[in-house]
C-alpha cells in the first residue's frame, strides 16, 4: 500500500498508483485529524461510511453460521471481535464508537444527526509508524456493530458471575448419641440460608462498543427433604430459629417442613436434603434492547437422621 502526503490530506491507495481523486468532502479522518481518502483502480474516492460484516457468498445477504474475518489481501483470519470494537470486514478495521467531539470538529463535515466511529487496523500486536487507524461519521451504527448481539453478550457475563449457595440452617439440629445430627418425625423442621447470600448481583460485558448488564435477583428459597417428598419453598432466606420461638412452633416465614416418619428405612438411617436458592435474570443493553435469561438454582446439601421423638437420646 502507497502513502502520498499531498496537500494536507493522506492518499492511501488499494493500487499500487494514486488514482486522482478528489472528493468533494471530506469522509475519513485518522487518529491525528488528518483526512483520509481512498483512490482505487475504479476511480472512486471515499471508503463506504457503512460496512457489512463478512457475508457468506451462498447465503444471499443473511448468514446463520459464525462470521469469517480476514485481513485481506492475503485472507488472513483474525476475531472478529477484540477490544478496539468489531470487525468491518470492507473497511478492514476494527470500529467502535468514541467519545464524540464537539459538532464544529471537522470529523462531523457538517452533521448534527449520527455519531463518529474510530476505525483501528489490525496489527497482529505489533506497532507500526503512521496512523493506527481514523474517525469516520455514520447516520447509524455500521452494520458490523450490530453484529455484536446483545443476548449472547448477556449470556456471556453471566458466565463470569459467582453465584452463592445457600448455607444449611436447620432446626431441630440436635446431635444424636453416636454423634449423627437428626431432626424429629412431626416437628416443623425449620430451614434457612444466611441472608448474606440472599442479595442481587450484577454483571457488565462490553464488546464491539455495546454493553449488556445482567442483574440476578435471589427470589425463593427451596427445601427438598430427602425422603421422597417433593421440594417446599418460601420467600426470601428463611428465619433463623431462636429459643424464644418454642420447640413445636412454625417457621414465621413459612420455611419448614415436617417428615411424617423417621429415617431408619432409608439408606444408612439418614436421609440427604437439598437446599436450593432460586434466581431470576435479567438483563439490559447499550442498544435498547433487554430480556431475560432461564432461571438459575444454586444448591447445598444437609445429610441428617430424623429421628422419633422418644427415641432422642443426645450427648
Amino acid at each position: 500500500m502507497t502513502l502520498a502526503l499531498a496537500a494536507a490530506l493522506l492518499c492511501v491507495c488499494a493500487s499500487g498508483a494514486v488514482a486522482a481523486a478528489h472528493p468533494v468532502s471530506c469522509q475519513l479522518y485518522d487518529a491525528h485529524g488528518v483526512c483520509v481518502v481512498e483512490a482505487g483502480s475504479d476511480g472512486l474516492g471515499a471508503r463506504p461510511t457503512t460496512q457489512p460484516v463478512s457475508e457468506d457468498p451462498n447465503s444471499g445477504g443473511e448468514s446463520t453460521a459464525e462470521p469469517t474475518c480476514t485481513v485481506t489481501p492475503l485472507g488472513t483470519v483474525i476475531p472478529c471481535q477484540s477490544d478496539d470494537g468489531w470487525w468491518l470486514q470492507s473497511m478492514q478495521c476494527y470500529a467502535q464508537q468514541e467519545a464524540q467531539p464537539p459538532k464544529d470538529a471537522l470529523v462531523w463535515n457538517g452533521h448534527t444527526d449520527g455519531a463518529i466511529y474510530v476505525c483501528t487496523y489490525y496489527t497482529g500486536g505489533r506497532s507500526f509508524p503512521g496512523t493506527s487507524g481514523f474517525s469516520f461519521w455514520s447516520a447509524t451504527p455500521p452494520a458490523g456493530l450490530a453484529a455484536v448481539d446483545p443476548a449472547v453478550l448477556a449470556e456471556q457475563a453471566l458466565r463470569t458471575l459467582t453465584i452463592p449457595t445457600p448455607t444449611t440452617g436447620r432446626y431441630p439440629a440436635g446431635t444424636l448419641q453416636d454423634g449423627q445430627p437428626f431432626t424429629v418425625v412431626n416437628a416443623y423442621t425449620w430451614f434457612w440460608s444466611d441472608a448474606a447470600a440472599f442479595h442481587t448481583l450484577s454483571v457488565r460485558a462490553d464488546a464491539g462498543g455495546v454493553w449488556a448488564q445482567v442483574t440476578v435477583t435471589p427470589t425463593s428459597l427451596s427445601f427438598t427433604p430427602g425422603d421422597g417428598a417433593g421440594a417446599v419453598s418460601c420467600a426470601g432466606p428463611g428465619a433463623v430459629w431462636q429459643p424464644a420461638d418454642g420447640v413445636w412452633s412454625p417457621s414465621p416465614a413459612g420455611c419448614d417442613y415436617r417428615y411424617p416418619h423417621s429415617s431408619i428405612h432409608q439408606p444408612d438411617r439418614e436421609v440427604t436434603a437439598t437446599y436450593g436458592i432460586q434466581w431470576s435474570v435479567a438483563w439490559t443493553s447499550s442498544t435498547g434492547a433487554s430480556g431475560t435469561l432461564p432461571q438459575l438454582t444454586t444448591t447445598s446439601n444437609a445429610t441428617f437422621a430424623v429421628a422419633e421423638a422418644q427415641a432422642v437420646v443426645t450427648r
